[in-house]
């Protein structure tokens, strides 16, 4: 049941599995949900580090940039302001 290369056990495997089969679909949404704002806030902390000088909103123009793809975060917020480069 395991795929090869996994650090599970067949039996974590199997667990797990079951787990996702039978939680209610909410509580799905919810976990995704949790883990998408920890990997904002692992994205925004990156940048805090790379940009030590910006501002939470260019920081946060920044994320949007990151979490949605450059063509997107400017159609949405506008293109980046101050010779930013977005790749960053």
């Amino acid at each position: 049941m395991a795929a090869y290369g996994t650090d599970c056990s067949v039996t974590t495997t199997a667990l797990l599995i079951n787990h996702w089969r039978t939680t209610p679909p909410w509580q799905k949404l919810n976990a995704i949900n949790e883990l998408n704002e920890a990997l904002k806030l692992l994205a925004l902390s990156d940048l805090r580090r790379r940009h030590p000088t910006e501002s939470e909103a260019q920081l946060q123009r920044r994320l949007a940039t990151r979490w949605l793809g450059a063509e997107l975060a400017d159609r949405v917020y506008g293109p980046m302001t101050e010779g930013a480069d977005a790749a960053d």
